[in-house]
């Protein structure tokens, strides 16, 4: 019997290790099966494919170290302001992961790569989890700020171990806070933590470069200045992620509001976006401002006196 196009495309995935495909093709598979003799199996997988968690399980060895987040359940598109600076900058990404396979066809390495530059607080970690969620892959994290203790003395093991792993998926590999481990580097011979440091590096740069063209690298840094100049010249792009304009804070606020179906007095949404600079912590003051709204309407008593009443007695 031939495959149906169902089979052919979970088939395919697989081969492309395209987790988001995989899975859709095997949920239409198992749509596709209306027998009886395999219903108890239908229903069982289906259920466990609709009930995966948004954070997808890896070895033991990497726990601590990588995190694997499935951004089609927990991004929040609606609510995400997309400034036009980092919207053409998602174009050029889009744009290279169009051509990634027929590169590697070629015999062309090329590593999708943008280093992100900006203040913290600007969402440079929040676009990378957007471009995993438009380009439907994995997102990949890894915040090299809390790993730089762990890591001194076995560096190398641990940064093949985390490469490893990712060079197995298409997916956005995120490296956060990337500066605290590809400082410039000292003068050749260096002994102690210069020389750790040093060879640290150098295994940062030598797993880089064995990358599979179709892993989309995102690195984000505040601290650009401290970063070793060979280790950046890996990257394809560099792209400063600014605080927004006062009408761009006031565009992303009124996107926020309008997705989760609130309001708010337009001079307190100016007052905030003209005190506060950065992206985080308008956010921070606009959901205050919710959290007292939803506290003076009584909306939270009302809601928990609903939670009492429906307990067992």
């Amino acid at each position: 019997m031939a495959l149906t196009s169902n089979q052919q495309n979970l088939i395919a995935a697989v081969a492309q290790n395209d987790f988001r495909k995989a899975k859709a093709a095997a949920k239409a598979c198992l749509a596709e099966d209306t027998t009886q003799k395999n219903r108890y199996f239908v229903n069982r997988y289906k259920q466990m494919l609709e009930n995966e968690p948004a954070f997808l399980e890896i070895p033991m060895n990497l726990k601590g170290k990588l995190i694997v987040e499935d951004v089609s359940g927990t991004f929040k598109e609606g609510r995400y302001y997309l400034s036009d600076r980092e919207a053409e900058m998602f174009r050029e990404i889009e744009k290279m992961k169009k051509v990634s396979r027929k590169l590697m066809e070629l015999q062309i390495p090329y590593v999708n790569a943008t280093m992100l530059c900006g203040e913290p607080g600007t969402g440079k970690t929040e676009f990378g989890r957007y471009v995993a969620y438009k380009l439907g892959l994995p997102f990949c994290y890894v915040n090299f700020s809390q790993l730089v203790d762990s890591l001194m003395g076995k560096t190398s093991a641990n940064l093949n171990l985390i490469f490893n792993y990712v060079k197995q998926m298409e997916c956005v590999f995120m490296l956060d806070e990337v500066d605290c481990i590809a400082m410039k580097r000292g003068k050749a011979g260096d002994s102690g933590p210069d020389g750790e440091l040093s060879r640290t590096v150098i295994t940062l740069m030598q797993e880089f470069d064995s990358l599979p063209n179709n892993i989309i690298v995102i690195g984000a840094t505040n601290r650009p200045d401290k970063l070793d100049p060979a280790f950046m010249s890996r990257f394809s792009a560099s792209h400063e992620i600014k605080s927004f304009s006062e009408a761009e804070s006031v565009r992303m606020v009124h996107r926020f509001l309008d997705d989760i179906s609130f309001s708010m007095p337009e001079d307190r949404i100016l007052a905030i976006c003209r005190y506060e600079r950065v992206q985080r912590k308008i956010m921070k003051a606009v959901i205050r401002e919710i959290s007292s709204k939803l506290l003076n309407s009584g909306s939270i008593e009302e809601s928990q006196e609903d939670t009492f009443s429906e307990q067992p007695k």
